[in-house]
């Protein structure tokens, strides 16, 4: 399967689904076509939808399945979501270590799940049917782990699946009958739901990132060098502006966020990954100044959707911050490039921060590392009185320590 094949992008779902997919967005490794969705989850959905397709009686009126990989990258990604779990009648969350850690992940759940407050807890559950895709360590097994694989009848297949989850039995053809095997076992599972226990049309209720408890690590700073209060360069094709784009994509891949003003910024950037976009408007001697005095793990990001290819002017901004210190990152000018940049961007400024941002070391005063050999003069802190170690000898005749 390649990118092409999927169905064309839309920004909101018009009809009714069978299931939405859910999973946690992971590290994008290069810059394709969509950095920001999951190859395996991609062919995982469009070989579940086909099963679903296959077995539903009620295609006419309801597609088959959807999920954020069908979305139109321009569009509002939590409005339109929203509105895609507001239609569907099985939640199919992807559980993998990640995904409890994923604040949006977990939104889509917590969204989906308030269309369920009305119903008893035995029918709301079957309205969840999460999927085992990454095992999960043993420390960390949850009731819906086994839930997952209760699905599979086939004894065999089922301990497949549950020692390397799907993704694996997705990928390698070794395991080719056995994920054909859980497959159908989803799909029939997904159709017997929703054509003999469709939810009621109801609203879920908006997408939030869902605060994830352990996650208390630093957020992902998103802040703007130009005169517009709302940047969106890219009005006509865009429906957020751009900083809110980078801060939803960071927000997908598990980073914690929150977009500010430059002003802001400046305080918070010495204590956490900072991404800067820079409108080419401004000019490269403008741009060094306002960065002036940022801590060197800043990433800036220069957009000039104005400019024509060959332009210098943005390369000539980028330079000139990269001789400012700050990491080279090339221009985006076409929206494209805009949109395949904005993953790597967020990857790219943790990344730097980490090699770079400030080390604390725990409070409290240290404590010395044990050591065999005798205390040293040096060993004691000034104005301190050398306390002797215990005397500690090895009696070799009688086969044991003498303290």
């Amino acid at each position: 399967m390649t990118w092409s094949d999927l169905p064309p992008a839309r920004a909101v779902p018009r009809r009714e689904t069978y299931f939405f997919l859910s999973y946690a967005h992971s590290v994008p490794l290069s810059a394709t076509p969509r950095p920001d969705t999951d190859y395996w989850v991609s062919r995982f959905f469009q070989d579940l939808a086909a099963a679903v397709r296959r077995g539903a009686t009620r295609t006419g009126d309801r597609d088959a399945g959807f999920f954020d990989g069908l979305v139109s990258p321009g569009a509002d990604l939590r409005q339109t979501l929203t509105e895609a779990l507001s239609l569907t009648h099985v939640f199919v969350p992807l559980h993998s270590p990640n995904y409890f850690r994923n604040a949006w992940a977990l939104g889509e759940r917590e969204s989906f799940r308030s269309r369920l407050t009305r119903l008893a807890p035995a029918r709301a559950d079957r309205h969840l049917l999460p999927v085992l895709w990454l095992p999960l360590p043993s420390w960390s097994d949850r009731p819906e782990t086994t839930r997952a694989l209760d699905v599979v009848a086939d004894a065999d297949d089922r301990a497949d699946y549950a020692e390397n989850g799907l993704r694996a039995l997705c990928k390698l053809s070794a395991y080719r009958r056995q994920y054909e095997s859980v497959l159908a076992a989803l799909a029939e599972r997904i159709v017997a739901v929703t054509e003999t226990q469709p939810l009621p049309r109801s609203r879920a209720a908006a997408l939030a990132s869902h605060p994830v408890t352990d996650n208390d690590g630093p957020a992902l700073v998103v802040t703007t060098l130009t005169d517009h209060a709302r940047w969106r360069p890219y009005a006509g094709q865009h429906e957020l502006a751009v900083a809110d784009y980078v801060a939803a994509t960071a927000e997908r891949l598990g980073l914690p966020t929150r977009v500010a003003d430059l002003t802001q910024a400046r305080a918070l950037a010495p204590e956490n990954p900072t991404v800067v976009l820079v409108d080419a408007a401004a000019g490269a001697a403008a741009a060094r100044s306002a960065l002036e005095g940022l801590p060197r793990w800043v990433v800036p990001l220069v957009i000039a959707a104005e400019h024509e290819r060959g332009e210098p002017v943005p390369e000539s901004i980028a330079g000139t911050l990269q001789d400012a210190g700050f990491p080279r990152v090339l221009p985006a000018r076409a929206i494209e490039e805009f949109e395949r940049c904005a993953p790597l961007l967020v990857i790219e400024a943790r990344k730097q921060f980490l090699r770079h941002g400030p080390v604390d070391p725990p409070e409290g005063s240290a404590t010395p590392k044990p050591s065999l050999r005798a205390v040293q003069p040096s060993d004691v802190p000034s104005g301190s009185t050398p306390t002797a170690p215990p005397v500690r000898s090895l009696d070799v005749t009688r086969g044991k320590d003498e303290r």
